[in-house]
């Protein structure tokens, strides 16, 4: 009789059990978002090492070359947009299944890994494949000596004045304020090229990504890295092939932040 209630008196009853799962369910409520953050700083962390790395191969590719800008030649071809032979990255990530694109692009010599031309928090998978996780994230500025076709507006920056073609001829905005590459959304990426308008445009053609905490990290001219907060919480849905119109003032910050680092004058 004793032992019996000795088992009893240690046994939880039901009401104890529920309290601990109770008191259990709080805590990873309050653990999961700390957790979540925690992962997402470290992500932006690795992007922002990836895109210094891609900085730094991209700066020694122009003192080993004269000056010259790593070329961003892209082409229309059939109903894609695709880097090709000599430019910094080739083909178009929506589609290429495998690192041999990146490996071919003129900047890898000067980078050495595949891995850092992706951003750890890009999810976006491959056409048609999706358990295949794509293998770039980035994009450079369309005015960074760009040679491109694509039958559309961005066709006249190819011979325009404002096409940077040389490192020395980044002046105004200088190169600590002139952005080189970006997180580009998985909406718009395709080729290497972020198709951006200068202030006379007020729309996107290329999306700036936002899995950072709704900011994207960027590289500049003279090799540093920053991350970009946006001021509007936009959150794109589809891709347009057409201008994309500014929502609110904030979406408007945003778009002249971004211009603010393009070429200014001839």
């Amino acid at each position: 009789m004793t032992n019996d209630r000795f088992r009893a008196a240690a046994a939880f009853t039901l009401i104890e059990l529920l309290v601990v799962i109770a008191i259990i369910a709080i805590l990873a409520a309050l653990l999961l978002p700390a957790l979540a953050k925690s992962k997402a700083t470290g992500h932006s962390a690795v992007c922002l090492s990836n895109l210094r790395q891609l900085q730094v191969g991209y700066l020694t590719y122009a003192h080993d070359n004269s000056d010259k800008l790593p070329p961003n030649i892209s082409r229309r071809v059939q109903f894609d947009q695709v880097n090709v032979t000599g430019a910094w990255v080739l083909g178009n990530t929506t589609v290429d299944t495998n690192i041999a694109n990146i490996k071919a692009g003129v900047l890898f010599p000067h980078i050495g890994s595949a891995a850092v031309y992706r951003c750890p928090a890009d999810k976006s998978t491959v056409r048609d494949q999706p358990s295949l996780l794509r293998t770039r994230s980035y994009s450079i500025s369309l005015w960074l000596n760009v040679d491109i076709v694509n039958f559309g507006s961005a066709d006249w920056a190819t011979t325009n004045p404002l096409n940077r073609k040389k490192l020395s001829q980044i002046v105004d905005p200088p190169p600590s304020q002139t952005w080189v590459l970006i997180d580009e959304h998985p909406l718009s990426i395709d080729d290497g090229v972020f198709l951006i308008a200068t202030y006379e445009i007020s729309g996107w053609s290329s999306y700036r990504g936002d899995q950072h905490n709704n900011g994207a990290n960027l590289s500049f001219a003279d090799g540093h890295v920053e991350h970009y907060r946006w001021r509007c919480r936009r959150k794109f849905t589809q891709y347009s092939y057409n201008w994309t119109p500014t929502i609110n003032a904030g979406d408007r910050a945003d778009l002249h932040k971004l211009q603010d680092g393009l070429p200014h004058s001839p």
